[in-house]
Parts: structure tokens; C-alpha cells; sequence
């Protein structure tokens, strides 16, 4: 049975000034069961004189998906009954010294949870760490050649390449020095060196055992005992310069391999590869040699993008709500029954699902529609969905993005765009969404009577709420905002077709030429106020397409 209290994520919490917000993405169970992993992995009495072990879990997680929520919230959910560090690797990559900064990280926070003061002997770092400092290393390979050869090591490396080591060094004035007696006491040294930094680092082990030992034993008093393993948090390491992301991992393995404690390292591991290979070369098996450095990996499974774009962006701000307050009209509007949930959230959830984006590119994709949706004046209208299927495939289909000015992307079964829908299966990827015949083209509409001629009639077009192919919607959309004709036309199919029926399934019936319309009629009630001639407001429409492009290929230099 576990000692460990219940991990409850329920509310929202203040974290070193920081508010966390609910767990929304129901991860808390996730840390339940890595808790009780890592703790049984790092102490168990059962084993003996080898009770305790060190253990290191890379929890892999890609970029934006919430890993640093995560640790925050794990780290304060358990520093009652474990010794606790937490590390933002990104933070302090300035240091240049992996060692220094989990050192550092580790004193200070280990020395609070004692209960210590800064002067506290124990909380110390062994005279010996000074040996296995980066910073101190240049200084000592000069003292070295100093010492050992009589001359500033740049009088060596300035020497001719092509001799020998053991040939003599000439260094000018009649002098020479014998470089295989010097090479061999050198030789010597550094093996008495790497013997004194073996000793070293035994000496750091044995003074970070001590910390955590002081941090449980502090604690024995309390209502929250701690206990065995110490849990170490390093995040944000795959945003690191690439050479101390690498030094970090081989730092933690080989210095930081100490019984009791065990490491949690949050990484997106595939990006952690890339920085692997930038070291190391991109024909070099960066999976293999990550291999080395973990016991395991554990991997978050992405949330949802309803939830996770309710965590990671002001939803609210782009809210049908909030831009009608705003005198921003929406067109289309999201469908208002028989969804069960906020639609206007799924409803750019399944977009950015069909488009299979990833959690970062469909964070940012939504940063970009918020950035823009906010610079919009009062009296602006909007296609939403239309805008948001163009920052879409900008992301995840730049070449036919490139394309979209020209008719035959979107014109028949073989076209570009059937590609894209069918490589990403937007067939079957819907929006919901409301057609409002009415709000749309008033309460009459022209009704032909035969021989060219119509009269205005009751519009016998009703409102229905619908599910619509991404595909559909966006041909219907695209097609207008490359020529402003295509909506005209459909809205004299509208008119012809008006006596063939009513109601709800007389609109369902004529839905492509109502989205076409409705996109063209958006766009003119843009412009009514802007120009009088209803000439010149078609020839603007020739630019609805511009428009959004210009939108688009604005926003997208904003990376989150």
C-alpha cells in the first residue's frame, strides 16, 4: 500500500506565483500511476541492502501538449512526502553548466524543504566539485602545459603538425623543450587527474545523498513525512541549445546515478532528436543513443484539441459571443442543435484534426485566427471556417496553399484539393453549422414565374442545423472568393428552385448554392457601406480571396 496521498487536480492552484487552472485534460491519473512507478523504482525495502535505486523516466510529450502543467502540478501534488527539485533546463541553459545548474537547483531547494538556512554546512558543495566544473577546465589544461612543458599551450598548437609528439618543441631564443619527457609526465597527471575526478564525483554523490537524507529526516517530526526515492523534475531540455541538452543527459547519467533518487526528464523526444543530430551528425542514430541515457519512457497521450485549446488559448476571445459584442459579424454561424457540446470549440477541433496538426501547430493556428479575429474593426464580417481552413493548409499543405489563386485547385473529382481531402480524409470530417436562408436573403425572396420573369414571394426556405464535409464547405467558399459570379448564380438557382417545395428539406436540398450564396452575400453586405455602386462592390469581390490570403500570410510570422 502506498503512503502517498491522493493526487486531486480538481481545482485551480498558486504555484511559486503562478496560477495553474484545473486539470481539464484528466492527467492527474497519469501522475497517480508514475508516482507510484517511480517511487517502488527508486525505494523498496523488500530488496534489502538494495532498498534503494536510482531510476531515470523520460516522459515524452510533444511541444504544447502540457508538460511543464504537468510537472508543476506533480512536483507540488507529492513535495509533502517526497524530497522534491525541480528544474526548467531551458531557463538556465545561460550557465553553460549542465552540473552547476542541477547543483544549484537541487542545494537551494532541498535546503528549504530542511528547513536549513543559506549557512547550513550540510547544504554545501564539496570543495571536489570544483574538478568537474566546465568553467574550470581551460584554466587547468593551461596549467597543465605550464607546468609540464614550460610554455603557453598556444606555442604548441602553432607548432609545425607534421612532427611527432615526442620531437623536440623549438620556442625560440637557442631553447627547445624535450616533448616526449614532458608528454609522458603530462600523461601521468591526467591519469592521476581522472582518478582525483572519480574521487570527486563519489564525493558529490555522497553530499547530495546527505541533502536528501537532511530533507526526509527534517521532516520526521510533521504530519507529512517524507520519504524515500527524491524525485528530480528536469523540463523543457528539448528547447535547449542542442550541446547543453546533450551534456545535460550525460551529466544526469553518470554524475546523478544515485541510489534513492530518481530523475524525471520531460522532453519532446522527437525534437530531442534533432538536437542529437545537430552534435552528432543527421546519418547518426539519435533513437539508440537517447536509449542509453533512460530507463524508460513514458508518453502523455495527446488530449484532445477541445480540450487542449480551451487550456492553451483565450477561446473566449473568439467566441461568437464575444465578437458580436464586438460588432463582429460571423458568417457561417455554428450550428445551435443536436451537438451536445460547444460547438464553436469542436467545430475548429475537427478542423484542426482533419488536417492532422499536430498539438503545437494547432496552438499556434489558433493563436494566429485570435491574433487576427483581434485587429478587426467594428462592422467587419468574417468567414470563420473559411479563414481557419486557410490557415490550415498554409501549415500542412504550403504547395497547394501556394495554388489556391487558380479555378482548377477546387474544380473536379481529380483536382488538388480532392487530394488533400482524401490524404486527410476530409470527406468525413464535418463542421456543424447553420444555414439561415432567412438571415441570409430576407424574409422575400425573387420567384421565377416563367419566361424570365419573378415576383417577390414569401421565402419558403427554412433554417436547419447540419453537419457539412470540410471539402464541401470550403469548395462552396473558395469558389466565390475566386469569382464573385458564382454566387449570383446561385442565387438564381435559389430562385428557380424555390416552388419545387419548402421548408427544411427545400434548404437541403439547394445547401451548396445556400453556402455560396450566403458567402457572396457576407462579403456584399462588407462592402455595402463601403461603396454606393453595386458595380464597384462586385469588382471588390474579385479580392475576397486576396483578402483572406493577406490575413493569413500576415499572421503566420507570429510563432508561439
Amino acid at each position: 500500500m502506498s503512503d502517498d496521498k491522493a493526487i486531486d487536480w480538481s481545482k485551480e492552484i498558486d504555484i511559486d506565483g503562478n496560477v495553474f487552472p484545473p486539470d481539464t485534460l484528466n492527467r492527474e491519473k497519469y501522475a497517480s500511476y508514475l508516482t507510484g512507478l517511480l517511487k517502488q523504482k527508486g525505494y523498496d525495502p523488500k530488496r534489502g541492502d538494495e532498498a534503494k535505486r536510482t531510476y531515470v523516466l523520460n516522459l515524452n510529450s510533444e511541444w504544447g501538449s502540457g508538460k511543464t502543467y504537468f510537472l508543476r502540478r506533480w512536483r507540488e501534488s507529492i513535495k509533502n512526502q517526497h524530497p522534491v527539485v525541480y528544474v526548467n533546463a531551458w531557463e538556465q541553459d545561460y550557465s553553460d553548466d549542465p552540473l552547476m545548474t542541477v547543483i544549484t537547483s537541487m542545494i537551494e531547494q532541498l535546503r528549504e524543504q530542511a528547513g536549513k538556512s543559506s549557512q547550513d554546512i550540510t547544504f554545501k558543495a564539496p570543495r571536489k566539485l570544483l574538478g568537474l566544473l566546465k568553467a574550470a577546465t581551460p584554466a587547468i589544461a593551461g596549467g597543465l602545459a605550464k607546468r609540464y612543458l614550460g610554455i603557453d599551450p598556444v606555442k604548441i598548437m602553432e607548432s609545425s603538425e607534421d612532427e611527432p609528439i615526442e620531437a623536440p618543441l623549438d620556442i625560440g631564443k637557442d631553447d627547445s623543450i624535450d616533448m616526449g619527457t614532458a608528454a609522458s609526465k603530462m600523461v601521468t597527471h591526467l591519469l592521476d587527474e581522472h582518478s582525483a575526478k572519480l574521487k570527486a564525483i563519489d564525493s558529490l554523490k555522497k553530499a547530495i545523498s546527505q541533502w536528501v537524507e537532511a530533507a526526509i529526516s527534517s521532516s520526521q517530526q510533521s504530519t507529512d513525512r517524507k520519504q524515500f526515492p527524491a524525485f528530480i523534475f528536469i523540463d523543457e531540455l528539448d528547447r535547449c541549445r542542442p550541446s547543453y541538452a546533450v551534456e545535460m543527459l550525460e551529466t544526469i547519467k553518470h554524475i546523478f546515478s544515485i541510489p534513492g533518487v530518481v530523475f524525471v526528464v520531460a522532453t519532446d523526444t522527437e525534437q530531442l532528436q534533432h538536437a542529437v543530430k545537430a552534435i552528432y551528425g543527421q546519418g547518426f542514430d539519435a533513437g539508440v543513443y537517447l536509449g542509453r541515457f533512460f530507463d524508460a519512457r513514458y508518453t502523455l497521450k495527446v488530449a484532445d484539441y477541445e480540450k487542449l485549446l480551451s487550456v492553451h488559448c483565450d477561446m473566449k476571445s473568439i467566441s461568437m459571443q464575444t465578437l458580436s459584442e464586438n460588432g463582429i459579424t460571423v458568417w457561417p454561424r455554428a450550428s445551435i442543435e443536436g451537438v451536445g457540446c460547444n460547438v464553436e470549440i469542436k467545430n475548429i477541433s475537427n478542423i484542426l484534426t482533419g488536417f492532422n496538426l499536430s498539438a503545437r501547430e494547432a496552438i499556434q493556428v489558433v493563436e494566429r485566427l485570435i491574433s487576427i479575429l483581434s485587429n478587426l474593426k467594428e462592422g467587419e464580417i468574417v468567414n470563420f471556417y473559411y479563414l481557419i481552413v486557410l490557415l490550415c493548409l498554409h501549415e500542412k499543405e504550403y504547395g497547394l496553399y501556394g495554388e489556391l489563386g487558380s479555378q482548377y485547385v477546387v474544380s473536379g473529382v481529380q483536382s488538388p484539393w480532392s487530394d488533400v481531402c482524401q490524404r486527410h480524409h476530409l470527406n468525413n470530417c464535418n463542421i456543424y453549422l447553420l444555414i439561415d436562408p432567412k438571415n441570409i436573403a430576407g424574409d422575400t425572396i425573387k420567384k421565377d414565374i416563367g419566361r424570365g420573369d419573378y415576383s417577390d414571394v414569401n421565402n419558403p426556405y427554412d433554417d436547419i442545423s447540419m453537419p457539412i464535409s470540410i471539402r464541401v464547405f470550403f469548395i462552396a467558399c473558395h469558389s466565390v472568393g475566386l469569382k464573385w459570379s458564382v454566387g449570383k448564380e446561385s442565387e438564381e438557382k435559389i430562385s428557380r428552385n424555390s416552388n419545387q417545395g419548402n421548408g427544411r428539406s427545400l434548404t437541403n436540398n439547394c445547401l451548396d448554392d445556400w453556402l455560396k450564396y450566403g458567402c457572396y452575400q457576407a462579403e456584399m453586405n462588407k462592402l455595402c457601406c463601403q461603396e454606393a455602386d453595386s458595380a464597384n462592390q462586385e469588382k471588390h469581390l474579385d479580392h475576397f480571396f486576396d483578402r483572406y490570403k493577406d490575413f493569413v500570410e500576415i499572421s503566420t510570422h507570429l510563432e508561439s
